[in-house]
């Protein structure tokens, strides 16, 4: 059989999370698929790993305008699968009758604000294009795929759940982490897009707070690239008396957040609203304290193994953090249940069950 992926986004240098789900999809399934051929569609050269083995085969097109909505159809049109996934965007036209789509989350239905009309436009086409194309569609949560079936009732004969993974040996506990970000005090980490999805500054409010009210010792360190309105973010930082607390590193290189994460007193990942959350699992594995909120993906991933918080109130969200600061043995708690919840997680089980979809569409 020969299965046929969109790998473009496996090619980007600084990945992020759909760029890691297809990177690590192909990856380990070069480690468990030795009889299957796989068509690579990609308009930038791939990783060497991800097709050294025979049956793994970059079918490479460089144009990378129009991508997806010209040329990525070309090269399927020369290079036919049986089966075919799509991990973000349309599905081509030339692609098969046995598709496969993925869906990451629905965010762009909460928050339209926080894209542009181009932005909207292409989720809006994508979602029509997969209630046409697709035979399967698959999605990262749950409570994605309860979205998805909410908003669109016509999904739920085809839609499905295939949760995500992570680098078991990159993100673990660390005997002696490394100080990579040269921060001497303690600090309270978050990684994501600067942003009013990843309720940053609600974030930053919450930390106001705690330095206010009980003079935390800690910084807050936000790893990430601007987003959608950070000029608001940027101007609460600059306001504050406590601007000098607040490290913006900017975007971090997967290989080097682990210990970036480990050495963090406390991980907060008070988002508004995640289609899985992979950050907070990767907190989790690398034995770091949680405190996440009560809502979409997030209490489905974490389980009991974080707290929980209410994403709209500041103080909550500052509340929660500090229950767990100052408290060491509610601290470690959390840390050895989160390590045990992680476990659970792993690309190479999310690969397995994709080659069971391949196999039986």
């Amino acid at each position: 059989m020969i299965i046929g992926i969109d790998a473009s986004k496996a090619a980007v240098k600084n990945r992020t999370g759909v760029e890691n789900l297809v990177y690590e999809l192909i990856l380990n399934l070069s480690k468990i698929d030795h009889k299957n051929v796989y068509y690579l569609y990609t308009n930038t050269p791939l990783p060497n790993e991800l097709h050294h083995q025979v049956n793994f085969i970059q079918k490479l097109n460089r144009h990378r305008r129009f991508w997806n909505s010209w040329f990525l159809s070309r090269t399927v049109a020369k290079n036919r699968p049986d089966v075919y996934l799509q991990p973000a965007d349309k599905i081509p036209a030339a692609a098969p009758k046995k598709s496969i789509a993925i869906v990451h989350d629905l965010a762009w239905k909460y928050f339209p604000g926080a894209y542009s009309k181009f932005g909207l436009s292409r989720q809006r086409q994508a979602i029509r294009n997969y209630l046409r194309k697709a035979k399967r569609i698959i999605c990262v949560s749950e409570s994605t795929r309860k979205d998805l079936i909410k908003n669109y009732p016509q999904t739920k004969s085809k839609a499905s759940t295939i949760l995500l993974g992570y680098d078991k040996n990159r993100f673990h506990r660390f005997a002696s982490p490394q100080d990579l970000l040269k921060i001497r005090d303690p600090y309270i980490l978050s990684i994501g897009r600067l942003e009013k999805r990843k309720n940053t500054a609600s974030l930053i409010k919450a930390f106001i707070k705690l330095k206010e009210e009980h003079q935390l010792k800690h910084k807050l360190v936000l790893i990430g690239t601007p987003g959608y309105d950070f000029d608001s973010i940027y101007k609460l930082i600059n306001d504050s008396d406590y601007a000098k607390d607040i490290v913006l590193p900017g975007f971090i290189h997967h290989d080097k957040l682990a210990e970036a994460i480990a050495r963090a007193d406390l991980f907060a990942f008070p988002t508004l609203y995640e289609g899985f959350g992979l950050p907070a699992l990767e907190a989790m594995a690398c034995g770091t304290p949680v405190v996440t909120s009560d809502s979409s993906s997030l209490p489905e991933i974490v389980d009991n193994a974080a707290l929980l918080c209410n994403p709209d109130d500041e103080n909550d969200i500052a509340e929660k953090i500090f229950q767990l600061i100052s408290d060491e043995k509610s601290s470690h708690n959390f840390s050895q249940n989160g390590i045990k919840q992680a476990e659970k997680f792993s690309w190479e089980k999310m690969a397995k069950e994709y080659l069971g979809l391949f196999e039986t569409i």
